[in-house]
């Protein structure tokens, strides 16, 4: 297939789905538990998820429209949340020095807590971990600058949560049982003896079932003592999700109507094409393509 052709494609799978499948999905909007997946937050920097100006913008709308809450209770609001607004969980991948600069005094301002998914190697500033963002994000290796300890113990103390993102950010469906085990027990353990207490939550790099995590990686990760594991899922929480396979939306310079659909359900099409189509096919249209 052509690019033209795989661009039509992308096209007629968005209006369709957000004319028909979106609108089936955005019924009982109250009941709604949605997870919010935050990456950068930076004026200019090309891979950030917002400038500080649309993140709060976004944060207003949140505050005003739904009732926030912790990553760990998103599997308890869906069972004891009090129907009247949709639930959402703001999370945070990767540990960039700018979500202390720029996120951190915003969520301060507006009363929000948020669960921040470090890639542990990335804080203890190891080399190849480092250039290893920077080539994913197609950027210099000195715009990828991680947070520091110290800043996450300073956000920790102020209400926020905090989980591993893997040591070194791998594609852990494609490393052998005892190297993902590593990435998952390693950056645990150095994790805990920074901030000086238990971990137990933790994202997938990337993020995707079947594509970056399967089943047997979530077997590792109960092993290797996490209780909560987030993924990248464009739908709502449901009661038969496991705690182990937490979907998220990618906020991707999302307008505030844009974040409004997600929250709201007419994205959450693009989750069943994730879960159902043929691995092969649903490769040809990512959620990254629709960023607005």
């Amino acid at each position: 297939m052509n690019s033209d052709g795989h661009f039509s494609m992308k096209r007629w799978i968005k209006d369709v789905g957000a004319a028909t499948l979106g609108r089936w999905g955005a019924r009982d909007r109250a009941r709604r538990v949605v997870v919010l997946c935050y990456h950068s937050v930076h004026p200019s920097k090309p891979f950030s998820s917002a400038t500080p100006e649309l993140f709060e913008a976004h944060l207003r709308w949140l505050r005003e429209r739904c009732e926030i809450v912790r990553f760990a209770q998103v599997m308890e609001a869906l069972r004891h949340g009090d129907g009247r607004k949709p639930a959402v969980a703001i999370t945070f991948d990767d540990g960039y020095a700018d979500n202390y600069e720029n996120a951190f005094p915003l969520m301060e301002k507006y009363g929000v807590k948020a669960t921040f998914f470090l890639t542990v190697g990335f804080l203890e500033k190891d080399p190849e971990v480092t250039h290893r963002f920077a080539r994913i994000r197609q950027v210099r290796s000195e715009d990828v600058a991680a947070l520091e300890w110290s800043q996450v113990r300073e956000m920790r103390s102020a209400g926020m949560d905090a989980g591993t993102h893997t040591y070194s950010h791998p594609n852990l469906a494609r490393l052998d049982p005892t190297a993902a085990m590593k990435e998952l027990a390693w950056s645990k353990e150095i994790m805990q003896q920074r901030l000086g207490e238990p971990v137990r939550l933790m994202a997938y790099p990337f993020g995707k079932p079947r594509v970056h995590f399967t089943a047997e990686t979530q077997r590792l990760a109960v092993a290797a003592e996490y209780e909560c594991a987030a993924s990248v899922l464009f739908r709502a929480v449901r009661a038969g999700d496991s705690p182990l396979a937490i979907p998220r939306f990618f906020v991707a310079k999302d307008d505030v109507g844009t974040l409004a659909k997600k929250v709201l359900g007419a994205w959450d099409f693009l989750g069943w094409w994730q879960e159902s189509a043929p691995l092969a096919v649903s490769r040809l249209v990512s959620p990254k393509d629709f960023v607005q």
